[in-house]
């Protein structure tokens, strides 16, 4: 497995690659790597010829200096991890290779996909995922890219952005990685006690109570909203962020529940900010 610091180094590698006929897929991370990573870097592996992982907690993406401070690393457990999954190469850069001149004072939006969820309760968020993405693709020049369906909103804002810049890149969602519970696996998990993991749960119980009302005929969304509400509000640990039922495909509010919907779910465990959510297909009336 190689591993590179620098920008040069992977277009080098790449390059090499590239001639050779190779195709590439790339996988970005933030570090602190868990099974959820190592499907996408198994599906990544089982679609591309060469395997690249970029691991670099992204300061311009978090709109809470704290959060910033506390998220969690890992490099020497997530070197194994890669190695062991046969990852080909680690791009491992600082946020002086990324951001020579500092973060830019530039503005990335895809405004119809940043009307809600994450986009209004973290603002600037999506801006700087946009802008150290279009780095990374730049660096990295893959041609597939494989993000989990967790970050759904961040799946399709990142899949949007390729096609209105043309850039020559198959964005892949992959589906989301559960414990045998239902929590989806996040390196945010870590800060959890174990009463706050238990307490956690009810996320997932209640993406799939809203799954199942919605299975049973239940077409206004109010009313799902309400009885998936209900279950976090039976706990005291569970400050809630949002809860959305919208068009899967456009992120857009939905009066009838029909056709691709969205569940999704963000909440405070504690300090600890999670988001989940499902997809659902259901047949037009």
């Amino acid at each position: 497995m190689i591993v590179c610091k620098t920008p040069e180094e992977v277009l080098d590698q790449v390059r090499l690659w590239k001639a050779q006929g190779k195709r590439i897929g790339f996988v970005p991370t933030m570090g602190f790597l868990h099974e959820g990573h190592a499907y996408l870097f198994e599906e990544c592996i089982s679609k591309a010829d060469k395997t690249v992982v970029s691991i670099f907690v992204n300061p311009a993406q978090f709109n809470d200096p704290e959060d910033y401070a506390k998220y969690p690393v890992n490099t020497e457990g997530d070197l194994k991890l890669c190695e062991s999954k046969k990852v080909d190469l680690v791009f491992l850069p600082d946020k002086e290779t990324i951001y020579p001149d500092g973060i830019p004072d530039i503005v990335l939006k895809i405004p119809n996909l940043m009307k809600s969820l994450c986009a209004v309760s973290r603002p600037g968020h999506f801006e700087g995922v946009l802008l150290v993405i279009s780095r990374l693709f730049h660096f990295v020049q893959p041609d597939f890219a494989f993000f989990g369906k967790k970050d759904y909103q961040q799946y399709l804002l990142i899949r949007e952005f390729c096609n209105t810049l043309a850039f020559p890149i198959e964005v892949i969602g992959c589906e989301t990685v559960r414990s045998s519970q239902g929590l989806a696996l996040s390196s945010r998990n870590s800060r959890l006690s174990e009463t706050e993991k238990e307490e956690s749960l009810l996320i997932y119980r209640s993406l799939k109570l809203g799954e199942n009302q919605i299975f049973s005929g239940i077409k206004n969304p109010l009313l799902v909203k309400e009885i998936m509400k209900d279950v976090l509000d039976s706990s005291s640990k569970i400050r809630l962020d949002y809860l959305e039922i919208l068009n899967a495909d456009t992120l857009a509010p939905l009066e009838v529940l029909e056709g691709e919907i969205l569940l999704a779910i963000a909440a405070f465990i504690g300090p600890v900010r999670l988001i989940d959510n499902l997809t659902l297909s259901v047949p037009t009336s």
